[in-house]
């Protein structure tokens, strides 16, 4: 079957916030990969994550079976559509695309949920999540959810740490992930590849939202690291570019007028 004549799948994801596809990592690593593989799509937007077939978002819909686990749904969707971003790499880069794969969602994918969901200077930006639960049990549903998301950290480990610790190890991770970074303008240079997506996704809540940490003090004294996140936003989120964003806000403020 060609994929022109396949269903378009659903994408389960958070809610959108601020100017990036999704604060959650992987959740922006699919729509990310989505996008530059071109494969047709409908977000369905959920703030729970317990309907998800392993209890964590994204997960798709296609054709009715229900898949989770941002690796997986490539891998299904790379078989199903006969699509390959990484077709071009060589052995080398396949195996530092691993590396680089584990580095971010292994380990510094745990970091973003200390700095944005944990945080104070994290948590006044990502409050806004829980604006659409009813008021009087707001606080209630917010102190549960920060519960789980810190038990999570305390079993994986990061929490066992202290602050500087965190900040330290994550810092590491980004250092050792741009070491092997071209200077094109994707990740191996002049092709987008998985990877693409995965530094994208990781990279764009950590740089291009307005949750100020060290990390995202180091990465915006890269010069590479900003321009990179802003090309791929450009490209593959047009939507969502800040001149879009800017074009668009005197219309929506004439039509509500």
């Amino acid at each position: 079957m060609q994929a022109a004549t396949q269903p378009t799948i659903k994408l389960f994801v958070f809610p959108r916030m601020f100017e990036i596809p999704n604060l959650s990592p992987f959740c922006c690593k699919m729509e990310t990969w989505l996008r530059m593989a071109q494969v047709p799509y409908q977000v369905v937007e959920t703030r729970d994550p317990r309907v998800a077939p392993r209890k964590k978002l994204p997960f798709i819909e296609d054709g009715g079976v229900r898949i989770a686990d941002s690796s997986l749904i490539i891998d299904h969707l790379s078989r199903t559509r006969a699509v390959d971003l990484d077709a071009g790499l060589s052995p080398l880069q396949r195996a530092t695309a691993t590396l680089v794969k584990r580095t971010l969602e292994e380990h510094y994918a745990f970091v973003l949920a200390y700095t944005h969901l944990l945080s104070d200077e994290g948590s006044k930006y990502t409050r806004a999540r829980f604006d659409a639960v009813p008021a009087f049990i707001r606080p209630l549903v917010e102190r549960a959810v920060r519960k789980n998301v810190k038990s999570l950290l305390w079993y994986q480990g990061l929490l066992r740490g202290s602050h500087d610790e965190i900040l330290a190890k994550a810092l590491d991770d980004w250092r050792a992930v741009l070491a092997f970074m071209s200077e094109g303008p994707f990740f191996f240079g002049d092709q987008a590849t998985s990877t693409d997506a995965v530094v994208f996704g990781t990279l764009a809540p950590t740089v291009l939202t307005p949750i100020d940490t060290p990390i995202r003090a180091f990465l915006l004294s890269q010069p590479k690291v900003l321009a990179y996140a802003e090309r791929l936003r450009a490209r593959f989120f047009p939507e969502l570019a800040p001149e879009r964003q800017a074009a668009e806000r005197p219309q929506q403020l004439q039509a509500s007028a």
